[in-house]
């Protein structure tokens, strides 16, 4: 069953910010992302303010998101350049 990325509106204005080959580079995962959300470099955040919540490495970005499993939904919640307050 594929999933369906649905992105938040801050996710949204990420994308558009990001540069072009890195916005392609993202899109490209998104579509992979609706096969199977937890292939390619996937890790689940730690700490309780992150719980269920994932990031994937898309080149110095991460994309993080949070699967809805019934519901077969990645909902994506923020595409930044990977520093020491994506996280924070």
């Amino acid at each position: 069953m594929n999933w369906v990325c649905d992105l938040t509106k801050d996710a949204q204005g990420d994308l558009r910010d990001l540069p072009k080959s890195v916005q392609k580079q993202v899109a490209r995962a998104l579509g992979q992302m609706q096969t199977d959300p937890f292939q390619g470099d996937v890790r689940a955040l730690k700490g309780d303010e992150w719980k269920g919540m994932y990031r994937r490495r898309v080149a110095n970005y991460r994309i993080l998101f949070l699967p809805e499993y019934e519901q077969h939904i990645v909902r994506i919640l923020r595409i930044l350049i990977r520093s020491g307050k994506t996280y924070s």
